[in-house]
């Protein structure tokens, strides 16, 4: 574990990435990936051949003041985001007996998102660690379970997608789709022209392709364009 990372944040990054593993196990887990050249940090990404799903993980140890702009940088260069967050965030609010996970002298309390989390809306898919059942009856309304987005089989990623990848992925990117382009072209250019000339599906596959193939220092080991292209013959 970096010497960076607290062993609290450590915990969690560990689960996540092994529940990433059973939803995803073809995809590559990359981890502390820019949400552009210069911008957030994504905790963990799950690259799969035409999926990214991107992670903020919240130990105990964290805040939540910047979880919004981590969230909103995440939604633009992702399909689906989580944050994974310790059950320390969470608010204990009065409910009924279905939907309670705790009881106290007969009254019973539901451990809630906190607001932050609530306004953040349908897209952000929360996971609350440790991961555990917390209805307390049986059939009672049971959150925070790890539940794997619904995937996407036709959907390309966002447009602000491409901010994530290096200049010389876009120069490899725009070579094998024969986009008029080299070296000392910038970034900006390259990014315009691959938006004007690829389909969505071709720029969601190349995407992915080149963050697969990254040379990564914490990451899966690198799946390179050749084996893609093999892969999908």
């Amino acid at each position: 574990m970096p010497a960076y990372r607290s062993p609290d944040e450590g915990e969690v990054r560990e689960a996540v990435v092994a529940r990433l593993r059973q939803m995803m196990p073809a995809a590559r887990i990359m981890h502390e990936v820019n949400a552009a050249t210069f911008g957030n940090r994504i905790d963990v990404l799950a690259v799969d051949k035409a999926e990214i799903v991107a992670v903020e993980i919240k130990s105990k140890k964290d805040k939540l003041d910047r979880l919004p702009d981590q969230v909103k940088a995440m939604t633009g260069v992702a399909h689906h985001v989580i944050v994974a967050l310790h059950e320390k965030f969470l608010v204990e609010t009065p409910t009924n007996q279905w939907a309670a996970h705790t009881e106290r002298d007969g009254k019973f309390y539901r451990a809630a998102l906190p607001d932050v989390v609530d306004r953040l809306g349908t897209k952000v898919m929360p996971w609350v660690y440790p991961l555990s059942n917390r209805a307390i009856t049986a059939g009672g309304y049971n959150d925070y379970l790890w539940r794997a987005p619904q995937s996407v089989f036709a959907e390309a990623l966002p447009s602000g997608a491409l901010n994530m990848l290096w200049q010389a992925e876009l120069v490899t990117i725009c070579a094998r789709h024969r986009v008029a382009a080299n070296s000392r072209a910038t970034m900006d250019f390259m990014r315009r022209a691959l938006r004007w000339h690829l389909t969505g599906a071709e720029l969601t596959r190349a995407i992915c392709a080149a963050l697969r193939a990254r040379d990564c220092i914490e990451a899966d080991p690198a799946i390179p364009f050749d084996q893609e292209s093999r892969d999908a013959a």
